[in-house]
């Protein structure tokens, strides 16, 4: 796999750690992480300290070239992580357990990590590229249990079988549609992450059993992918090439909140398609229109500035084209159902 290093970690003021990383692998990217926990390495496990959490991170090397890392911690204090966005097609498929305490004054709430997250669901499995931005908040004292896989185009046509599932999924993997990447982790999912996690097999097997089970957690959820793909009420009607045009499209909206967004005869020239259909397979794809999906992270944006504790809210709202900072208020607090200052107040 190959490897964008632009590692990053930070702890800020008030109790979190941001942590950055772009890595496509994740033996490099569970080497960054332990270093951002001032932990290590040892025999693929990397074990949080005391002073952030206890539990560990686990990394799997599978024998058909998969990578794996395994979760199971408590947070002792609030951690945001970021994927930033390579240019290489490779994808992460994350099953995400995250338990939260009902009875907390944590900095941040659990509105703020709905926020951040863009989706609230607190147990779920999705799917994402890598060549698009990720935001990920938990809070102090919250249990976390996952499982995410990362892997190369390539590797996924050859697991897939591209002949056999014809051109749906391999659209769905081009894609970044904020409508379509979240499924609830039921409780067949729940049973074999339980299995993997909480191996009791005698140690000769447990690479054996491990491997089955997440081969049988990539089965399952691209059979459901494909039967949803295959579903009559979603049908894109857009080209391969069409699709790389619209994430060219997507890529330009988003570059830079400090300017204004480009205009649709804009947008529509550089999708090679009319004002119209732009407007239509955007919302399609995107799941919204394009300038609420603009405004969207544009906020999302703001939110992750002022939770990073290093700019104050004239600075945030001027970094994301607000010169009205009344205006800039009344845009967050419609998105966050807060003020931007309430956030900065929470040290």
């Amino acid at each position: 796999m190959q490897n964008f290093r632009n590692p990053f970690c930070e702890s800020n003021p008030y109790p979190l750690l941001k942590i950055e990383y772009d890595h496509t692998n994740y033996e490099d990217m569970l080497k960054h992480t332990a270093k951002c926990f001032n932990s290590k390495v040892k025999d693929g496990y990397m074990y949080l300290p005391p002073e952030y959490g206890e539990g560990y991170m686990r990394l799997i090397l599978l024998p058909n070239g998969l990578q794996a890392i395994i979760a199971d911690y408590t947070l002792h204090k609030d951690v945001l992580m970021q994927r930033k966005k390579v240019t290489s097609d490779y994808f992460t498929l994350r099953f995400d357990e995250a338990f939260t305490p009902t009875d907390t004054t944590e900095t941040v709430t659990k509105k703020e990590i709905k926020d951040v997250q863009g989706g609230g669901t607190k147990s779920a499995v999705f799917l994402m590229s890598t060549r698009f931005d990720w935001l990920f908040l938990t809070t102090k004292g919250t249990k976390v249990r996952g499982i995410n896989l990362i892997f190369s185009r390539e590797w996924m046509e050859t697991f897939l079988g591209v002949e056999k599932v014809g051109g749906l999924i391999k659209k769905y993997l081009s894609l970044k549609m904020s409508a379509f990447n979240y499924e609830p982790l039921d409780t067949e999912y729940k049973r074999l992450m339980g299995e993997v996690i909480n191996t009791t097999t005698d140690q000769v097997f447990e690479t054996l059993v491990i491997q089955n089970r997440i081969m049988l957690l990539l089965e399952r959820f691209f059979t459901r992918i494909y039967k949803k793909m295959s579903n009559s009420n979603f049908d894109v009607k857009i080209s391969n090439d069409d699709l790389e045009r619209l994430m060219i499209v997507e890529a330009e909206l988003v570059k830079d909140f400090s300017q204004p967004p480009p205009g649709i005869p804009k947008l529509a020239r550089m999708a090679a398609m009319s004002p119209s259909k732009i407007k239509t397979v955007f919302r399609e794809i995107y799941g919204l229109p394009i300038y609420q999906y603009y405004q969207k992270h544009r906020m999302n944006k703001a939110k992750a500035m002022l939770l990073s504790q290093k700019y104050n809210v004239k600075e945030v709202g001027m970094e994301v084209g607000y010169s009205n900072l009344s205006n800039f208020a009344k845009a967050f607090k419609k998105s966050f159902d807060q003020l931007p200052s309430a956030i900065l107040s929470n040290k």
